[in-house]
């Protein structure tokens, strides 16, 4: 008998509200415009039946409806795929993180669920820096994007040239906190802006390790940081 795992759950970031955690406890989950859907989007961009979510066992697959405007997977058009932990679903201006960490890999290795599978998307490695990845996805607040994965050992947060996550808000300070990652992982200190940083609506003064989900507050900013699962083959 293989080992039971907690269902997934989606981070549901509709565009111009805020962000609300859902959990798969269905083997089928339906999103769209319709209000009997699972989730339901009141959005015309968004079909009534859109999408669907699958649950094979223990393996999770992201079917689009023939929607009208698509549904992507990490910036890629889907018909079907499967779903691996922190892939970004994008459903017109909508985003959706799936988390799936209890998934084992060994159950993806299942060729008898009659899907199209698609690889994840390979993070570039630097050397001297993490040894995971990992994503920023902007909640609230004035950035030059929705999006940016963390890909070096220093990713600065302020409105000067050259930050990884960088703020266009009319008073934003050019340096207004850090984010480090290193060989155990990621964590976030503030900069000499003196602009209070808060994780988990908790003030840090430090520094402070970042755990997948956590939501970092600072300078009029909110933003969810999220690991990346690399498969290791």
């Amino acid at each position: 008998m293989g080992l039971v795992t907690n269902s997934a759950k989606l981070l549901v970031k509709l565009q111009g509200q805020g962000s609300t955690l859902v959990e798969l406890e269905r083997d089928s989950f339906t999103i769209g415009r319709r209000p009997d859907n699972d989730l339901s989007i009141e959005d015309h961009t968004v079909s009534s039946r859109h999408a669907k979510i699958i649950r094979v066992q223990s393996v999770y697959f992201l079917e689009d409806l023939k929607s009208t405007n698509g549904t992507a997977v990490n910036g890629q058009t889907i018909e079907r795929a499967q779903l691996h932990d922190a892939d970004v679903i994008t459903i017109g201006q909508h985003r959706i993180i799936f988390q799936d960490s209890g998934t084992i890999p060994a159950c993806a290795s299942s060729t008898s669920t009659g899907f199209d599978q698609t690889m994840a998307i390979p993070s570039r490695s630097v050397q001297g820096g993490p040894s995971i990845t990992a994503r920023i996805l902007v909640t609230a607040g004035k950035t030059d994007r929705l999006e940016y994965s963390l890909t070096k050992p220093s990713n600065l947060i302020g409105s000067q040239d050259g930050a990884t996550i960088r703020l266009t808000g009319w008073f934003a300070p050019k340096t207004a906190a850090l984010i480090s990652g290193r060989a155990g992982g990621f964590t976030v200190s503030p900069s000499q802006c003196n602009k209070p940083l808060l994780v988990n609506g908790h003030p840090v003064t430090v520094q402070q390790q970042l755990n997948d989900g956590d939501v970092i507050e600072v300078a009029g900013v909110s933003l969810t940081f999220y690991v990346v699962q690399q498969n290791v083959r």
